[in-house]
Order: structure tokens, then C-alpha cells, then sequence
């Protein structure tokens, strides 16, 4: 391997352990209300960007040495320097599939403009996996978010490829994707809502179909719902052999789906087509 992609693949794993550690942090504060991006200083009453991070357990704020990603965990034996009380494996778990996620990207994107918004991307879809894991919810403020960076990734191979490449076709196609995405779901959900007599789908669910919808366009739609659909499956018996019950988190099944789908554009294929 030369030195150069070396050097470039080490840079996106140190951007994946900081965006996992960002992750983290959103899955614990977004599901209790906690402010995640700008509060209020106690002392100074003035608004204070990325607070101190601190133990759930003793509130004890946390130094450098506690919040190296993934290491800290691993180093302290997953426990609290201060009051030895575990730390929930989500948190480096998180970590990991966030570089994992960030390599991916790069492998089939490159060191690009393109493969660096898309990273941006990343830790707001591993805090929704796990948030939807734990609380069975997929927060709007994420959907917004994901909406956005899309918008982000879009206005930039606009400006940076033009219509060289067909990206007028290829803008109405997503704007078409935002539309017809939720449509399909809210139309499945209600079927099958009717089927089963019970909610089959939530509202947060639908939000993230908008979101894929502009991320990926109208010509992956039948891609999405198959995949979806078949990991869908897959994290329904796990949750059954596990005895979790039969009510299972379906967003985790959508994400992966999205992210398989912007790796495969990114390769340049559309599946089924």
C-alpha cells in the first residue's frame, strides 16, 4: 500500500474516533433532553459550545485522559476512573462503527470533498442506531440534520461537477427521492398497520425515509425497501432468539440500508436498474 494512502486512510480512522466520540455523546443527551451543542455556563450564565463531558454516574467531569475514543474504555476496563462504575459498551461500540463507517466511505469515495461531507454524516447515523436500539425512537433533530448535510453533498457536486455529469437529472431524481420515499412508506405502514391491527411503522421512521429519499433519489427506492427489508428481518429474529420480545427498533434496518446505498452510488451502481 504507498505511504500516501496510508497516511490518508489514518487520517479518516482518527475522523472516525472523533465523530464516534461525538456520537456518544449524542446518544446519551439527546434521549434525556440534554443540551448537546450550546448551553448555558452556571457560572458565567453566558452560552458555552461543547460543555465538559462528565461520568453519568458520580458527575465527576472528565479529564483528556478519560475521553481518548475507544481507548479510554478499553485502558479503564470499561469503568469510571473515579467512582468504578461501568460505562455502557454502546459508547465504544459506537466509536468503532464509526470508523469502520468512515473507512468505508473512503474506500469507495476517496480522500474527496465528497468523502469528507459524507463523513459529517456519520455520527449522526451511528447516534440513531443506537438510540433507536435503546429508546425505539428516531429524534427529528437528526432527521433534520441528515436532511441537511444531504443538501450539503448535493450543493457541492453541483457546484464542483456542474452539469458535466448530468447533475440536473440527477438533482430532480432526489428531489423525487424526498417525495416519493415517505409516500411509499406511509403507504406500507398504514397496509400493514391494518394487517397485523398495530403500528407497524413510526413517524420518526417516515422522517428518515425523506432524508434517504434525498440522499440516495427515486431510482434506489426499490433497493432501499428490499435491503431494509431483508436486515429488517434479520434484527427481528436476533431480537426473537434473544427474547426481546417481538417489538424490534426497525431505523437501524434503514440506516444500513442508506449507508449501503451511498457506497453503492459512490461505485456507480444502481441496483435492479
Amino acid at each position: 500500500m504507498p505511504f500516501l494512502t496510508l497516511i490518508e486512510a489514518a487520517i479518516f480512522i482518527f475522523l472516525g474516533l472523533v465523530l464516534g466520540s461525538f456520537a456518544s455523546a449524542l446518544i446519551w443527551r439527546i434521549p434525556r433532553n440534554l443540551p448537546w451543542f450550546i448551553e448555558k455556563d452556571e457560572a458565567t450564565d453566558k452560552p458555552v459550545v461543547f460543555s465538559r463531558s462528565a461520568c453519568p454516574h458520580c458527575e465527576q467531569d472528565l479529564k483528556p485522559m478519560d475521553l481518548v475514543p475507544l481507548f479510554s474504555w478499553i485502558l479503564l476496563g470499561g469503568k469510571c476512573r473515579y467512582c468504578k462504575e461501568k460505562i455502557a459498551i454502546d459508547y465504544p461500540l459506537a466509536e468503532l462503527l464509526s470508523v469502520l463507517m468512515c473507512l468505508g466511505i473512503y474506500h469507495v469515495w476517496g480522500f474527496t470533498g465528497q468523502g469528507f461531507i459524507l463523513c459529517a454524516a456519520v455520527p449522526f447515523l451511528v447516534a440513531m442506531v443506537f438510540i433507536d436500539f435503546r429508546h425505539m425512537i428516531l429524534p427529528d433533530t437528526l432527521n433534520i440534520i441528515l436532511g441537511l448535510v444531504a443538501v450539503a453533498f448535493i450543493s457541492y457536486q453541483s457546484i464542483t461537477f456542474g452539469t458535466a455529469y448530468g447533475y440536473d437529472s440527477i438533482l430532480w431524481n432526489k428531489l423525487i427521492g424526498l417525495v416519493g420515499f415517505p409516500l411509499v412508506a406511509l403507504a406500507t405502514g398504514t397496509v400493514m398497520t391494518k394487517v397485523l391491527k398495530k403500528d407497524s411503522m413510526g413517524f420518526g421512521d417516515v422522517k428518515f425515509f425523506a432524508a434517504a429519499g434525498l440522499w440516495l433519489g427515486i431510482l434506489y427506492l426499490p433497493f432501499f425497501l428490499i435491503c431494509s427489508g431483508l436486515i429488517g428481518i434479520a434484527i427481528g429474529i436476533v431480537f426473537r432468539f434473544c427474547k426481546k420480545g417481538e417489538r424490534f427498533p426497525f431505523g437501524p434496518a434503514l440506516i444500513a440500508a442508506l449507508y449501503i446505498g451511498v457506497l453503492l452510488q459512490g461505485l456507480e451502481i444502481i441496483p435492479f436498474m
